[in-house]
């Protein structure tokens, strides 16, 4: 006999059972069902507690790989200045400091850092344009200086080389001036 007959046989028999049964079977399920969201969301807290932990160890052993990195440059900024102190002339520190620059950048491009290279023309993806200056020498959006360099960390902009850009001279108080 199925469980629907058998349903079907209580609820012509005893109403009041088959009530009982089935609010008995329902409370039942539903303690089954509120045991198990309370086990899910603890395990939940948990992956997010180990992944916040993961994060920042991952985050501490990064910092730690460039730091390493960046020890044997602060040595030879230390032999610089003690070669100074010990009457090193101002063209063997200049070259002193232009080899630790060289290391530096070379460590860095290793890295993924790199120095935004500016074309003739604005970039506004690339570029922030902090002075426009009126000309008829140079094309429109022509890059006339470069005021500060602008660095990507492999494709992403880290911060965008400042730069002055042409613009045409107004015809005057009526015409439109675009930015």
């Amino acid at each position: 006999m199925s469980e629907n007959e058998k349903l079907n046989e209580m609820v012509e028999n005893k109403p009041e059972t088959v009530e009982e049964n089935l609010i008995e079977k329902l409370t039942k399920e539903k303690e089954e069902l509120t045991k198990y969201l309370k086990q899910l969301k603890a395990e939940f807290e948990n992956f997010k507690k180990d992944a916040l932990r993961d994060r920042e160890m991952i985050l501490k052993n990064a910092n730690e790989y460039l730091l390493t990195k960046l020890i044997p440059v602060l040595d030879d900024l230390e032999r610089a200045f003690d070669a100074v102190e010990h009457g090193a002339t101002y063209e063997d520190f200049y070259k002193g400091m232009r080899l630790i620059y060289k290391k530096l950048w070379k460590l860095l491009n290793d890295e993924g850092l790199f120095k935004i290279e500016v074309g003739q023309k604005f970039d506004p993806f690339e570029h922030e344009a902090v002075e426009r200056i009126e000309t008829e020498e140079k094309e429109e959006y022509d890059v006339l200086e470069v005021v500060e360099n602008g660095y990507k960390y492999h494709s992403k902009v880290l911060k965008p080389t400042k730069v002055k850009v042409a613009v045409k001279p107004s015809r005057g108080e009526n015409s439109a001036q675009t930015v």
